[in-house]
């Protein structure tokens, strides 16, 4: 007798045996005679972590859930010096602040000294 999962089979054959209740002790193969002992389970409970099965869609999914909005450069470089402390570089965004038939507003901003100004486009 051989306990797969919750299928038995037949120790001498390998044949599918079929279920009896728990009371039976031996359960006959039909195909070869040979008495099996019964050991159908009479419940099966299976736990697993989230771990236990990696996938690769799980662990990109877990790595899009890990990064921060912080960790996430929203904003554009140009180049256009800081008025306050010359960085030739500035940071932009895009806003639409105002009507949609008006234009967007550009925030600047300085990654050396954080000065930020706004212009209206």
């Amino acid at each position: 007798m051989s306990l797969v999962g919750s299928l038995l089979f037949c120790t001498t054959c390998g044949s599918l045996l079929d279920r009896e209740p728990s009371t039976t002790k031996l359960i006959s193969c039909q195909l070869c005679g040979e008495s099996n002992k019964n050991s159908w389970p009479i419940s099966i409970q299976t736990t697993s972590k989230p771990d236990a099965f990696p996938s690769s869609l799980q662990q990109k999914r877990s790595e899009i859930q890990t990064i921060n909005e912080d960790d996430v450069q929203t904003w554009g470089e140009t180049p256009q010096a800081c008025p306050s402390c010359s960085n030739p570089v500035m940071l932009f965004t895009n806003l639409q602040l105002r009507g949609a038939d008006e234009g967007t507003t550009v925030f600047y901003r300085c990654p050396k000294c954080n000065h930020s100004s706004k212009m209206d486009n």
